[in-house]
């Protein structure tokens, strides 16, 4: 089956060791202060160290909605998530971190997944770049300044 897909992704340095980036970036009761259209993460079920199912409660166009994930934890080096459950459109995201010199680089990408032709594009270039006000750009500005200023 071919699927389409819409992705953005940004980067940034932080300054600090890795474990402490990643340790604040995957903790779900942190992401809202970083992640301005998440209201709260609940976790369903921890299936392991490395997985989870949860429940995010997002804030789109002025609407609140909720979405099942499922996360993926590799401890310090990727923290990830899928919806699950929906057929037409699906979201994820993925955090890589690489850690060099006492400073930590992040990448975070997001995106839309479709099997159905022109409508991850579409959705993602709404969602994206008409609805998402300050992007991954800020996202990460946000995480950085949780961080920083905890050294």
């Amino acid at each position: 089956m071919n699927f389409w897909r819409y992705e953005v992704s940004e980067r940034i340095e932080i300054a600090a060791p890795v474990q402490k980036v990643y340790t604040l970036a995957s903790d779900p009761s942190i992401v809202p202060q970083y992640v301005s259209e998440v209201l709260r993460i609940d976790i369903l079920e921890r299936e392991s160290d490395t997985r989870a199912v949860v429940r995010s409660h997002l804030k789109i166009a002025g609407l609140t909605v909720s979405f099942r994930y499922r996360y993926h934890y590799r401890r310090p080096t990727n923290y990830s998530g899928v919806q699950e459950g929906r057929r037409l459109l699906r979201g994820y995201f993925s955090f890589r971190f690489n850690e060099s010199n006492n400073a930590t680089s992040v990448i975070h990408t997001e995106g839309l997944i479709s099997a159905i032709p022109l409508l991850a594009p579409v959705a993602g270039f709404i969602y994206y770049r008409l609805l998402s006000r300050g992007g991954l750009r800020d996202e990460l500005g946000q995480l950085k300044s949780l961080v920083e200023a905890g050294n």
